[in-house]
């Protein structure tokens, strides 16, 4: 098992009994590239925003860096749920220690109503992981567009460097230098 996988079953006190294989599959689906933040064998609600139609799910449900992973199977059915962080529009705690406590993650197309932990201050731990993925995750999506801006201000000083040595002439570098600034 991933070691990031065994640290979020710890960190949140998941129990993981008779949901060992379930959590392997998932584990395949998980690119290296991406760290789990969040993973529980749960019950999840499922509700299609636009038809409202819910529908009540085992299955395994992820949070990594980069996306939430929903990964369910029943009798000979089974599919996987994904959404990009950058689509989740808010996240909700609720729930009290007879119908345990619940998560909702809303995205734009479906929301995601997760059964937890009971202990309030685990709900809310779960939450603000949530929530601080998705803050992270948008810094760095920002960050990450100034940097390729300034690399496409770099090749257009190259290429105005090569004008200037008539390696290109003024046309081949216009089309060039427009073709970038469209990315910016």
């Amino acid at each position: 098992m991933r070691k990031d996988i065994e640290q979020a079953l710890e960190k949140f006190k998941v129990n993981t009994f008779g949901n060992k294989k379930i959590i392997e599959k998932v584990e395949a689906l998980l690119r290296a590239d991406e760290q789990v933040l969040y993973i529980s064998p749960t019950n999840v609600v499922v509700t299609a925003v636009n038809t409202n139609k819910k529908n009540k799910l085992p299955g395994v449900f992820v949070l990594t860096d980069n996306r939430i992973l929903f990964h369910y199977k029943i009798a000979f059915d089974e599919s996987t749920d994904t959404s990009d962080l950058s689509k989740i529009d808010s996240i909700n705690c609720f729930g009290n220690g007879l119908t345990g406590g619940h998560v909702e993650v809303h995205t734009r197309t479906k929301t995601y109503d997760i059964l937890v932990s009971y202990k309030k201050a685990l709900m809310n731990e779960i939450k603000n992981t949530f929530e601080e993925a998705i803050n992270n995750y948008t810094q760095n999506k920002v960050s990450g567009n100034k940097e390729s801006d300034t690399d496409i201000l770099q090749q257009i000083e190259k290429l105005a460097e090569l004008r200037n040595k008539d390696i290109l002439t003024e046309e081949e570098f216009q089309e060039k230098k427009q073709v970038l600034m469209a990315r910016l």
